[in-house]
């Protein structure tokens, strides 16, 4: 929900004063996202720029959700990884064993045979926002994914990303679909839209009743969808859709909508003066 919810390139306007003001009200506030491949640092640092305290200390990503999930299942095995180096780095803090790679194949196909010889040692198999995907990592998931005791794991899902105002591409999500249909499984998914996924913020946030959490994002299919999926109210901010689109989709509508949260600001000041 950060990417143009809270910032752009910078901080969107208004938005450390709406945190503040919803703090100010006695509301916890929470913050998810599915962008697991920036770094601590400069998580921090937008969240400074923003006007925020203890944002990162108040975040769930992909990479911290599956780390919690494998310490809440023992999960003692390797775990290979389809994932950003900020993914693995995180799985690695918290004592797991990854394996990863290659990322790079050959150009003659016969070579490839190599990546369908199991390996014993796997447990989990990990995606979450990988841009450097490739066959030969494709093939490795597939061949250890056939032991149904391996665990099959998805952080970020996202078919499209926003890499310019106006226009999608293609994210990473489809080939996390690919390995799902060729493996006939499906996925663990520790990433928006997953149930899992915004039951486990949740619970980091310290709350227990669904029906009391307001969900705000920019994204029908990630953000409402994971509300709906929680049990969660939605706020959806037309910064990535137009009312046209969010009135005509098919499955989904929020319970709520706003062109930003900047522009609460004066309600709620409004309302403290009452």
């Amino acid at each position: 929900m950060l990417t143009r919810v809270v910032w752009a390139k910078t901080p969107l306007p208004g938005v450390g004063k709406f945190f503040e003001l919803m703090r100010g009200f006695g509301k916890t506030v929470h913050f998810v996202s599915n962008n697991s491949l920036r770094t601590k640092e400069n998580y921090e640092s937008l969240f400074q720029a923003a006007g925020i305290k203890d944002g990162f200390n108040n975040l769930t990503l992909p990479s911290i959700a599956i780390a919690e999930y494998l310490k809440s299942v023992n999960f003692n095995k390797a775990v290979y990884c389809v994932a950003c180096p900020e993914t693995i780095a995180v799985l690695e803090s918290h004592g797991f064993k990854c394996k990863k790679g290659p990322e790079m194949g050959t150009s003659y196909y016969g070579d490839y045979v190599e990546y369908l010889t199991d390996d014993e040692e796997i447990g989990a198999v990990v995606f979450d926002s990988d841009y450097k995907v490739n066959l030969p990592k494709m093939y490795k998931a597939l061949t250890y994914l056939k032991r149904s005791e391996v665990l099959f794991i998805n952080g970020a899902t996202d078919r499209y990303v926003t890499l310019k105002l106006g226009s999608l591409a293609l994210g990473v999500g489809v080939f996390s679909d690919i390995v799902s249909e060729e493996s006939k499984r499906q996925p663990i998914v520790l990433g928006k839209p997953g149930k899992a996924f915004g039951e486990l913020a949740m619970k980091r946030a310290g709350v227990t009743d669904a029906s009391r959490v307001l969900f705000i994002g920019d994204m029908i299919e990630q953000d409402v969808g994971l509300g709906r999926a929680a049990g969660f109210k939605t706020l959806l901010v037309l910064t990535n859709t137009t009312k046209e689109e969010m009135m005509s989709h098919a499955t989904l509508k929020p319970d709520y909508y706003v062109d930003s949260l900047g522009s609460l600001v004066p309600i709620l000041v409004e309302h403290l003066r009452i």
